[in-house]
């Protein structure tokens, strides 16, 4: 990580999201879907493809999985991505940090859903700061 050159093989979640400053840089990241992990070699149709991108400082990346912005409340409405990705630029924008972030947005998703989870609900957020920084 010291390059600010992240790789990555996306195994059939949703593409990574890279949001620079306050705002998304919509489909930046987004790659075609590689078959899950652990299926056999044979299955997988040749070596699984490596993806890398240049970041810039401040940059955060947010992995997740397609339980995070499916959820829904008790109306059926999802939590949806565009909630997911505003919620991250609003509190970036107000000076958080990215473990304030993300604990502030875990708990949206939960009170989205009255703290119960019907589906896999993983969040991952990366900041990449240069090192001396």
């Amino acid at each position: 990580m010291p390059t600010g050159v992240p790789q990555w093989s996306n195994c059939g979640h949703p593409a990574p999201l890279l949001i620079r400053g306050q705002r998304l840089l919509d489909k930046a990241l987004e790659r075609a879907s590689e078959p899950p992990l652990g299926l056999p070699a044979s299955l997988t149709g040749g070596p699984r493809q490596v993806h890398e991108t240049s970041l810039e400082p401040g940059d955060r990346i947010l992995l997740y999985t397609d339980g995070v912005v499916e959820s829904r409340d008790e109306g059926g409405e999802q939590f949806g991505l565009e909630r997911f990705t505003d919620y991250i630029i609003r509190s970036t924008a107000a000076g958080q940090n990215a473990p304030e972030v993300l604990r502030l947005l875990i708990h949206a998703i939960l009170g989205h859903r009255h703290n119960e989870l019907t589906d896999d609900a993983t969040i991952l957020m990366i900041e990449w700061q240069p090192p001396g920084q």
